[in-house]
């Protein structure tokens, strides 16, 4: 029997990743090297899991972890740059939208995925620092953080 390959949907959606993966290093091209070259790298290496993975890896899951991954700086992040690459997603119809994952663990009352955990552990004083969250909701995101802690730990 012949391995199945990858679906239809994991075909498109692969390429539309890989086509925000080339606009994001297009975009980093004009930022200090200091800044671009780890994020070059980055966007490439991503792109190249995306590209080689095969059966039975080849799927919307995997490729969902990759897709968090790489647009973790693009969603937490701001600058021209930043703002650039989600005007060109919308132009370009890729299916990719801007998460403002604090706001929505916020709304939520819960962080639900690494993923979040390391959003929220990584922006919570830089975003109380500028003001785009008050004291009083990084005292819950605090508490959040210590949940979702316990759980994994009761998890394992």
């Amino acid at each position: 029997m012949t391995p199945k390959g990858p679906s239809a949907k994991y075909v498109a959606r692969a390429r539309a990743l890989t086509e925000a993966m080339d606009l994001a290093v297009e975009l980093y091209a004009a930022l200090p090297a200091y800044e671009r070259d780890s994020m070059v790298e980055f966007a490439r290496e991503r792109k190249g899991m995306v590209l080689t993975l095969e059966p039975p890896f080849a799927n919307l899951r995997s490729l969902a972890y990759l897709e968090d991954e790489f647009f973790t700086n693009l969603n937490e992040a701001g600058g021209e740059h930043v703002e650039r690459f989600w005007q060109l997603v919308v132009e370009r119809s890729l299916p990719f939208q801007r998460k403002d994952v604090v706001r929505t663990v916020l709304t939520r009352g819960r962080i639900n995925s690494d993923s979040e955990y390391q959003t929220i552990t990584d922006s919570l004083v830089i975003q109380q620092q500028i003001g785009t969250i008050s004291p009083a909701e990084a005292d819950r995101l605090s508490r959040m953080l210590g949940q979702f802690e316990k759980r994994s730990v009761a998890r394992r």
